[in-house]
């Protein structure tokens, strides 16, 4: 007798842990930037306030407290050149930002403008086996925020 159960996709489960930590962070680091108290916070985004001591009084610092924490959560932070005639300068043309590796493994991988700033990203997932993935239900202005919080060369 064969019985079907549901279980859930780890590394779906992985991205979506990782977007709602993303979304919290650029909801809390928002707070801290417009510097008011009336605004609706999650619950999620609360806690990152909570965890970073905010006080009312201490924005700039949370908001840099926030922004530290999101970059040393990458594992590493990869950018590739475009294509170039050898011998002239390699311009970034490609970024990757993983999260985590194994299975299941996640990156934000998207492609730099002329300044080596993100202009288009997707957060992808990959469990053993299977092939890179996107997930759709990112918030695209947080990974933009994210993206963003790193260097990727002149």
């Amino acid at each position: 007798m064969t019985t079907a159960t549901a279980t859930a996709d780890p590394a779906v489960s992985n991205a979506a842990a990782w977007s709602e930590s993303i979304s919290a962070a650029h909801e809390a680091w928002l707070f801290c930037q417009e510097e008011t108290e009336g605004r609706d916070l999650s619950r999620e985004a609360k806690a990152v306030l909570h965890q970073h001591e905010y006080d009312g009084d201490n924005h700039a610092d949370v908001a840099e407290a926030i922004e530290e924490e999101m970059r040393e959560g990458a594992l590493s932070v990869d950018v590739r050149s475009r294509w170039h005639s050898p011998g002239e300068e390699a311009e970034p043309g490609d970024f990757c930002i993983l999260l985590t590796c194994g299975g299941p493994a996640l990156r934000v991988a998207g492609e730099l403008n002329h300044c080596s700033e993100p202009c288009s990203f997707l957060l992808e997932h990959q469990d053993w086996g299977t092939p890179w993935t996107r997930y759709q239900d990112a918030d695209a202005d947080a990974l933009d925020w994210f993206c963003g919080l790193f260097y990727y060369g002149e």
